[in-house]
């Protein structure tokens, strides 16, 4: 059930954006946000009327950046619909990053890429310019253990991205925005950040990335399960898993899965009032909504795709 009482007039002049990594899902983009915003069990804010951007990509697996192809689909779809487009990118290797310098040759002068590398930022510093770099969620850091137990915990390693030396950093790089996660037992100042624009991922959150694919591995035997360098059938488009703890220790953690390399968490409807507060003061003017992205259970996607082969491209 969606978590009801955002501001009355909250939000009036936030962005709306869906994120998609697969691009099935393109085809779906006109979908208006409210009904988006019903498909992930998030209250909406009554200004949320319809879509204005695009992120295409993934933050967190190399594997997952998308081809030049679907790169120059998305960028029609976004066109045809009068969306903007953001780039999405993750963490790479040095081969990595010759796959992004061709991607960012397509992209129009004053296009958005998300960055959670600094070596990807020193590349867009260096030879694309004209591109607008934002820190991603991998480089705003900050403690978002699904498992703590109280507020109290919480406070003792509070977010570091409003501090003014991570600002000045950013600033060398020409970064005027940032993405972040609503962290456990957030309150609205936890998502003020200075002299930043600040885009807000709802209603998931990921705790933390790792090298090894959970799922990708279970087809494997013996050694070979849960190596970075297996083979990658793009399971995470697919299959994700649920995490428990037992009662007696997990009776008050978040709802948490892992999907890829990655676990994420579903906010609970403290940390969802906490940002629509933040976004009513004008602290947040994007929220970022998964258009493909889902939790063992829940899905946005049509029962076809979740049948349909998500093989490697």
């Amino acid at each position: 059930m969606a978590v009801s009482g955002a501001p009355a007039g909250a939000i009036a002049h936030t962005e709306i954006a869906v994120a998609v990594t697969d691009g099935r899902v393109l085809p779906r983009l006109g979908v208006e946000a409210g009904r988006l915003f019903d498909a992930l069990r998030l209250a909406p804010p009554p200004s949320a009327r319809s879509l204005s951007r695009l992120h295409l990509g993934n933050e967190f697996c190399e594997r997952l950046i998308p081809s030049p192809t679907l790169l120059r689909r998305a960028i029609g779809v976004a066109d045809a619909a009068g969306l903007a487009l953001t780039l999405a990118t993750p963490a790479v290797p040095d081969q990595g990053l010759a796959k992004l310098r061709r991607l960012f040759r397509l992209l129009l002068d004053g296009a958005e890429v998300v960055v959670n590398d600094y070596g990807v930022l020193r590349l867009l510093a260096r030879e694309f310019p004209a591109l607008e770099p934002v820190a991603g969620r991998q480089l705003c850091k900050m403690i978002k253990d699904p498992r703590l137990p109280t507020e109290q915990w919480a406070r003792l390693n509070p977010p570091g991205l409003g501090s003014p030396e991570f600002e000045a950093l950013l600033g060398r790089f020409g970064i005027r925005r940032a993405e972040v996660d609503v962290p456990p037992f957030a309150r609205p100042a936890d998502l003020r950040v200075g002299g930043l624009a600040l885009s807000v991922h709802a209603p998931f959150g990921y705790a933390v990335r790792g090298r090894v694919c959970r799922i990708g591995s279970l087809r494997f035997d013996g050694a070979a399960k849960f190596r970075s360098v297996q083979a990658c059938a793009k399971e995470c488009l697919r299959w994700s898993c649920r995490l428990t703890r037992p009662a007696d220790r997990g009776n008050r953690d978040l709802d948490s899965f892992q999907r890829g390399n990655s676990i994420f968490y579903r906010h609970d409807g403290n940390m969802q009032q906490a940002m629509w507060h933040a976004a009513a003061r004008g602290w947040i003017d994007r929220i970022v909504l998964p258009g493909d992205w889902r939790e063992p259970d829940f899905g946005v996607l049509t029962e076809e795709d979740r049948h349909a082969d998500h093989g490697p491209d």
